[in-house]
């Protein structure tokens, strides 16, 4: 395995340093996001952290410095917003962190072309859609998080637990069960809360009918065709003997 170079760690430690910090902040002083808010937003950012620097370290995707400028965004928007004197620390750290994911120095490190038999790129689109959710979940809802609202961050959760491990009838799920959870979602919501779980279902359900994801998804399994019957002239004579036969395939009468 090749050793990971000093410039990737440090820009992960960068990512991993700006949602610790932006957590703490959270939960020092929350405002203008109430406790509920900045809970759901500080787990979801977290979670997305653990993707981000898995996909940097690990999978070496492009996506995943990306996703780490994303979230050095929204950290500073964030720390902006806060009422408290910790904003500031989380502004400066998100700021190294979006100047370290967006610069050169992961260039080299990440990947520039997809691996033969990778992930399809609309499944990284979909686990990233429904992982980043619920933050977007909180960031649009500072006042509160309703009860259907955490129903819906809770299963935008699972079903990308579920596509991820490519379990069995998650292609129906992200399908058909899907769009039923984020309207159930966004009836329950007020606007801007609402928008979300109907951008997560477009997003998700119109990939979801892409041939490449549905073949990640669902593997193709060849049918069975029956038992293979072995010529006798090709099979071995210590099988044939096994098998109680002469040399030309035929049961040998019993003596």
């Amino acid at each position: 395995m090749r050793p990971v170079p000093a410039a990737p760690l440090v820009i992960a430690l960068l990512v991993t340093a700006a949602t610790a910090t932006g957590a703490v902040a959270l939960a020092l002083g929350p405002a203008p996001w109430s406790p509920s808010s900045a809970l759901l937003l500080a787990a979801g950012m977290a979670l997305a952290t653990v993707i981000a620097v898995a996909g940097i370290l690990l999978a070496r995707g492009r996506w995943a410095g990306r996703l780490g400028a994303v979230l050095a965004v929204t950290w500073i928007a964030t720390g902006a917003l806060l009422d408290s004197r910790f904003g500031i620390v989380v502004v400066l750290l998100a700021a190294v962190s979006l100047t370290a994911t967006s610069g050169p120095w992961l260039g080299r490190w990440l990947r520039r072309l997809p691996t033969v038999g990778g992930v399809p790129a609309a499944a990284v689109v979909v686990l990233l859609t429904l992982v980043l959710t619920p933050a977007a979940l909180a960031l649009t809802g500072p006042e509160g998080v309703a009860a259907a609202t955490w129903g819906f961050a809770a299963w935008s959760w699972l079903l990308a637990l579920l596509l991820g491990r490519a379990v069995p009838g998650s292609l129906l799920l992200m399908r058909w069960v899907h769009p039923i959870a984020a309207a159930a979602g966004a009836i329950a919501a007020r606007f801007p809360v609402a928008a979300v779980p109907v951008a997560s279902a477009v997003i998700v359900v119109v990939l979801a009918w892409r041939r490449d994801l549905a073949l990640a998804l669902v593997p193709v399994v060849p049918a069975s065709g029956g038992v293979l019957r072995l010529p006798p002239e090709l099979a071995p004579l210590e099988v044939l003997e096994a098998a109680g036969a002469d040399e030309s395939g035929r049961r040998k009468e019993p003596t």
